[in-house]
């Protein structure tokens, strides 16, 4: 059986083109579109490389990370930057914020603001939820879900969308599976599946999947992500503010 990431990896490595559309798969009567997403990590960026190397059909963009306190939390210093390339270049876009449990969910949104200011044709805003969110941060469950439903609660208010969450089925499980962020669209990571990712509970399907990481080359100096899209490019654009 191949391992998908492991032979991105390699063409990566050796100087290889990934056109990331020429592996989109079929999930039943839908096709899968790739994309992929950056952070501050993946350093400068020849879009125009980008763009004709991997044709990526959209691209999330990291505003900001919470760390367990305020001086390892950081913006994106690039995230103005990287905007406004993709917006010159058309190419579909929207941002995410990692967020931490320790932090007040209001204080997390005002600073996810400060740096991303939604707008019409943007992809839904993302909460990223990773394994700070899991049994080891030493909060109780019900405290880690509260701040996460503020915080949904506070994006649908400014957006009137209910946001994209990206999580994985392991750091949602020691969550307790709660339900009601079922509406939510789901970004799910798992990099290990071939044909389907493990999805959490209560989700039946997904909306996004990153499947590969800490990719490199491509016009990008430092490393991203790959993703799939469940679906057509009319079903992407109904994930459109």
């Amino acid at each position: 059986m191949i391992d998908r990431r492991s032979v991105l990896k390699r063409l990566c490595a050796s100087g290889g083109l990934i056109a990331l559309n020429s592996v989109a798969l079929a999930q039943g009567d839908k096709s899968r579109i790739t994309g992929i997403d950056i952070s501050k990590w993946a350093g400068e960026v020849d879009w125009n490389g980008v763009a004709s190397r991997l044709a990526p059909h959209f691209v999330f963009v990291q505003a900001y990370h919470a760390g367990p306190n305020r001086t390892s939390s950081y913006a994106n210093p690039r995230f103005a930057q990287y905007r406004r390339a993709l917006q010159l270049r058309g190419i579909l876009h929207g941002a995410y914020m990692r967020c931490h449990p320790n932090a007040d969910a209001e204080t997390l949104i005002k600073e996810f603001w400060a740096i991303y200011r939604p707008r019409s044709g943007d992809i839904i805003p993302t909460l990223d939820i990773e394994d700070d969110y899991d049994s080891r941060s030493g909060l109780p469950a019900e405290l880690r879900i509260h701040q996460i439903e503020s915080m949904v609660q506070m994006v649908s208010a400014t957006v009137g969308r209910r946001p994209i969450i990206y999580t994985k089925a392991r750091v949602w499980s020691e969550l307790g599976n709660p339900a009601q962020f079922a509406d939510c669209p789901l970004w799910v990571v798992d990099y290990h599946s071939i044909d389907n990712p493990v999805l959490p509970l209560p989700w039946s399907r997904f909306s996004f999947w990153q499947f590969a990481e800490n990719l490199r080359g491509n016009g990008i100096q430092g490393t991203y992500d790959a993703d799939y899209f469940s679906g057509d490019e009319a079903t992407l654009n109904q994930h459109r503010l």
